[in-house]
């Protein structure tokens, strides 16, 4: 990356806006939660503790970013990864942030 490349305040803003959205800890938790798989809404508001409500909020602002994606099946939605490699930067955060 060169120099131009990394003072574009465009990029530098975007990736701003990206790091707000993941810097909520149910949401870092949805995310460590679908790793293992797709989840329904009902299942994911009973493990993270939450209101559907709630849940609901943080789901459509992470499925707006991408990150998420998602299918319906009769009156149940199911959740998961948006990208494949959502557990890389998950393990690169934690080997860089919580040692």
């Amino acid at each position: 990356m060169d120099i131009e490349e990394k003072l574009d305040e465009k990029k530098v803003m975007r990736g701003a806006r990206c790091l707000r959205v993941l810097g909520h800890p149910v949401r870092l938790q949805l995310l460590l939660e679908l790793m293992d798989g797709e989840r329904s809404v009902n299942d994911l508001a009973g493990v993270l503790g939450v209101t559907q409500s709630n849940l609901s909020q943080h789901l459509a602002l992470l499925r707006e970013k991408g990150i998420l994606a998602s299918r319906r099946e009769g009156h149940q939605v199911f959740y998961s990864l948006g990208d494949p490699r959502i557990p890389n930067f998950f393990s690169l955060m934690e080997e860089i942030f919580c040692r």
